[in-house]
């Protein structure tokens, strides 16, 4: 029999509107069986006997329950009281029902309770209100929902809820139901897989927002992926302003000059090589196997530094030429060489055709590893002797009162003509070569000073290397350093990068505890890009947690940043922890922001990074009084 066969059926019952519509439905359902069945390869030796579910003198309900059978759904059947709308009536179900709800067939006295106590918890208002529903509106309606099997299990069952008719009048309800939880269960799944793909962003990790440029570390993970296959070779462009510039150039003027030579830089590599920003001033260019002989790399590290010099850059309306050099090292597909140790000889390549005055020098192969870490050491050690450092102080608004209660001690490394740049570069070959002490020490003792000598009337917030934490000492110089500079504990919070913790976890948890007893406050910086964030809060006294830039940066236009923002300050204020977020860029985020109680707030939008000031007569002024806030946020004190 197929689906015309079931249609002539009803057709000669003279069936009404409802019973028509569920036989099309049942019939339907029993093809695509019958068809998935046949696809599948079983063979069909024998129909089973069928009889017309619509005809015959039975009601409707059993013609319903007939045609339900047949489709191997099972039916619950509800008829009201004699002369009573709402009476108790009468339940029963069908034995294929009973075994969809995991009961064994007349095993169960089948009443409105029972019923219900089968349905799962969290669905039994939903199934109550869509019955009253059908029945007060006489209209048919469908509800999916899961029950619990006496084992535990849980199953999806869709019923399709109908109104039973007598002489014209409704006299019950009958719902013909189905296991579905196989078809539920890949819905889901469907759900699931859209709303991840809805959700998944770009990894604003790889482009420099300001350039557009792969960063520091794509480059570095790019190398040790071609050393680990092909070779190659890799340029690294030094460049400087050939003047000083002026003192009245903004961020966003500097901001203008790095994406126009990413732009040249670009233009003149062309789309064949890999090229990033590693570090302020200094430009990478990977070159494959192919690319990277010493023919080509030197022909395109020449070419880079002449056309680099020859160009004009505007800014501020002034015309400005760089001073540019270029670094080659050419690496094979063996070395054991990490691809931050090719980097950091490109970048001293190029500072020593700096030193003897030519455009470009090459290394045929990594320097030795030795003889790379002494430089480095040396580099570092001499920044740190020569004070070739300074300091900015960035301000955090409290968003509950808008105002400015905090600073951010920030910084700066000067370059080889006096100007301060961001140090990320410094810092990371600092920590790669265990340095980064050192650094750390010279920024905690120079910002204690000034803070000392300033009113302290606001909050100071200074980062300190999570590798500084291995270092039994640094405890004791902090609490000196405060002692030294009279400065108040209470003003202070030490900023403890999250993803170094990994491997400091004890260092970190003597450290943060005896700091806490000295009466400073601990935050975990770069929140929620390390490998184990949540444990962290756990076991460290953490008063404050800044949640990762590049959760914050494209917060308005981004669905995923949104959810992970919002419950980690949910559960941050359940751990009575604070909340900043960092990388605030306009008015729409800090809305965001203030929306989910986000507590403090740190950017642009609420005020660039601006140099420590001193006086004419060295007393170093308060420094909240010498930043040059937003007007919409005034300094307390």
């Amino acid at each position: 029999m197929d689906l015309d066969d079931v249609l002539a059926l009803a057709e000669a019952s003279r069936p009404g509107p409802l019973e028509l519509a569920r036989a099309r439905r049942v019939a339907r359902t029993a093809q695509g069986r019958y068809d998935a069945a046949l696809a599948d390869g079983h063979r069909i030796f024998v129909d089973s006997d069928l009889y017309d579910p619509l005809t015959g003198d039975v009601d409707e309900a059993t013609r319903v329950s007939r045609a339900a059978q047949s489709a191997k759904q099972g039916t619950i059947t509800w008829t009201a009281g004699a002369g009573r709308r709402h009476g108790p009536g009468r339940l029963c179900w069908s034995d294929e029902m009973a075994m969809i709800f995991g009961q064994a067939p007349g095993t169960l006295r089948l009443t409105p309770e029972t019923l219900l106590r089968l349905v799962h918890p969290a669905d039994v208002d939903r199934v109550r209100r869509a019955v009253r529903a059908t029945w007060e509106r006489g209209r048919p309606d469908e509800i999916v929902f899961r029950v619990v099997h006496p084992g535990g299990s849980v199953r999806h069952v869709r019923c399709h809820l109908e109104i039973l008719t007598a002489a014209g009048r409704a006299s019950g309800i009958i719902a013909t139901g189905e296991d579905v939880t196989a078809l539920e269960l890949a819905r889901q799944e469907r759900r699931r897989i859209a709303v991840r793909d809805g959700m998944l962003c770009v990894d604003l990790a790889v482009p420099d927002t300001v350039t557009g440029l792969p960063t520091r570390s794509y480059l570095i993970d790019e190398v040790d992926r071609a050393r680990r296959s092909t070779g190659g070779a890799l340029v690294v462009v030094a460049t400087e302003p050939a003047t000083r510039l002026p003192d009245a150039l903004t961020d966003d003027d500097h901001d203008e000059l790095a994406a126009a030579i990413a732009r040249l830089l670009r233009t003149t590599v062309g789309a064949g090589a890999t090229c990033g920003l590693v570090g302020s001033g200094l430009w990478g260019v990977l070159l494959g196997s192919a690319d990277g002989c010493p023919e080509t790399a030197g022909t395109l590290a020449d070419t880079l530094v002449d056309t680099f010099r020859r160009h004009l850059f505007g800014v501020r309306g002034r015309t400005l030429r760089l001073n540019t050099w270029a670094g080659v090292v050419h690496f094979g597909s063996d070395v054991p060489d990490t691809g931050f140790d090719l980097l950091v000889d490109g970048e001293h390549a190029a500072r020593d055709a700096r030193r003897s005055a030519t455009g470009v020098g090459v290394l045929d192969q990594p320097v030795a590893a030795v003889d790379r870490a002494t430089r480095c050491r040396s580099r570092v050690r001499r920044a740190v002797s020569a004070d070739r450092f300074t300091l900015y102080a960035q301000p955090i608004v409290d968003l509950r009162l808008n105002q400015v209660t905090r600073h951010e001690i920030l910084l700066r490394v000067r370059n080889d003509i006096g100007e301060p740049t961001a140090p990320w570069a410094f810092l990371d070959m600092a920590e790669r070569v265990g340095e980064i002490l050192a650094v750390d020490k010279w920024v905690i003792d120079h910002a204690l000073a000034l803070i000392g000598r300033g009113a302290q009337t606001s909050h100071y917030q200074i980062n300190v290397s999570g590798k500084s934490l291995a270092d039994p000492g640094l405890l004791d110089f902090v609490n000196e350093a405060i002692r030294r500079h009279r400065v108040k504990p209470e003003c202070l919070t030490f900023e403890i990068t999250e993803t170094a913790l990994v491997e400091n976890r004890n260092e970190a948890l003597a450290f943060a505890t005896g700091i806490r007893q000295a009466g400073c406050h601990l935050a975990l910086d770069d929140f929620g890009t390390g490998y184990g964030a949540l444990a962290h809060l756990k076991y460290l006294p953490v008063d404050l947690v800044k949640i990762d830039g590049m959760f914050v940066v494209n917060l308005c236009r981004s669905p995923a940043d949104q959810a992970v923002v919002s419950k980690l300050t949910e559960l941050c204020h359940t751990l009575g922890i604070h909340v900043a977020a960092e990388y605030v860029q306009d008015d729409a985020t800090l809305e965001l922001l203030r929306s989910w109680d986000v507590d403090f707030a740190q950017g642009y939008r609420t005020g660039r990074p601006e140099p420590i000031a001193v006086s004419p007569k060295h007393q170093v002024q308060t420094v909240e009084l010498e930043l040059r806030l937003p007007p919409q946020y005034t300094a307390m004190g």
